[in-house]
């Protein structure tokens, strides 16, 4: 089987290669250090304004019981509660419509996991959280509107999604090393799908899962136990590196490989801003770390981090922004971006949402 990755911008992520090589062949000079330094700085205060634009505006309710969210491409929020998928009615109308009921769905108390929608727009994966029994694991994949499709035994946490036919997941069975695996959704057995692992050795328990705007991929350890990283530790692995075990090299190494960018909450969910700034959510909860806050993390203070200069300080308040609105004590924020209005919605705990959108 030959699966062809496209470029961005087709729905598709794009082909191994490096663009940053041309551009260091084109400079027309020599940069000293001082220079690079003095531009980090530069691009680090000014992309930390951006950040910093983010102002908290009014909150909504979501559907209750609430579940897994994501934005489609116009801007309007599709969540799932229970089985049921509502969707917006217009952008930031905060009006949810029903859209269609999941088929033969087998969730558990907590409800799903994640609901993630492909880069074309015309469907949705959903896991199913280990279903009623905890230790069935299931990722749906189905078409928007006619709720066409299938169940797809494969183990995971969170998704997001390669391209319109491969789906990347987070998974890990307790006291084992998590991993990340690549669902073929068009596998013709969905009881035996091809689910190759790109990523293997994650020291701990599962994390989220992110692509910045260059196909490199983030995740992270979510609760540390064999190591060596910690809790909350996100690498970023580059485009060649996760492509190459992708289509047939080994699996990348987590602890051995990539390049560590910060350490922070519980490293889930990630996800990115159209601005390239992270955004992290989670908590330390058993292990008395990070917790009660949401990380907004400035896209330099990023750059930065996967070009080697060291990972991200947590308590440098230019690179990382904390964010609580929830009064509660102990909060632990799930985050949702909205990349089409400038949006992040912030939830905690019942169906609330806090807003934060950028001036």
């Amino acid at each position: 089987m030959t699966l062809t990755v496209h470029p961005r911008g087709s729905g598709l992520r794009g082909p191994v290669g490096s663009g940053l090589l041309l551009v260091v062949a084109l400079l027309s000079r020599t940069a000293s250090a001082d220079d690079i330094d003095r531009d980090r700085d530069r691009d680090r205060d000014r992309d930390n304004d951006r950040v910093a634009d983010y102002v908290q505006r009014q909150g909504f309710d979501f559907p209750s019981p609430l579940g897994p969210a994501d934005v489609l491409a116009d801007g309007r929020i599709l969540v799932l509660s229970g089985t049921t998928v509502f969707r917006e009615t217009t952008p930031r109308s905060r009006i949810f419509v029903v859209l269609g009921s999941l088929p033969d769905a087998d969730f558990n108390e907590f409800g799903a996991s994640f609901l993630k929608i492909s880069p074309d727009g015309h469907r949705i994966a959903v896991g199913n959280n280990g279903g009623a029994s905890f230790g069935h694991f299931q990722v749906g994949v189905f078409t928007l509107h006619s709720f066409a499709g299938a169940w797809f035994d494969a183990n995971s946490f969170q998704a997001a999604w390669i391209n319109d036919r491969l789906v990347a997941l987070t998974a890990g069975t307790f006291g084992s090393p998590s991993v990340v695996t690549a669902l073929d959704t068009r596998s013709s057995d969905p009881a035996h799908p091809s689910n190759r692992t790109i990523i293997d050795n994650i020291g701990g328990a599962s994390g989220g899962i992110a692509f910045d705007d260059d196909d490199n991929l983030y995740t992270g350890n979510g609760f540390a136990t064999s190591g060596p990283s910690a809790t909350g530790a996100v690498k970023a692995f580059r485009r060649a590196d996760w492509h190459a075990a992708l289509f047939g090299g080994p699996p990348l190494d987590f602890e051995a490989q990539g390049t560590l960018i910060v350490t922070l909450l519980s490293a889930t969910p990630l996800d990115f801003d159209d601005s390239g700034n992270l955004f992290i959510g989670g908590g330390d909860v058993f292990g008395g770390g990070d917790i009660n806050f949401a990380g907004f993390i400035n896209r330099a203070a990023v750059r930065s981090a996967l070009r080697g200069h060291g990972p991200i300080d947590p308590t440098d308040s230019r690179q990382v922004r904390r964010v609580d609105p929830d009064p509660a004590a102990g909060s632990t924020y799930n985050i949702i971006v909205n990349r089409h209005r400038d949006e992040v919605y912030l939830t905690s705990t019942g169906s609330h949402a806090f807003v934060f959108r950028a001036r």
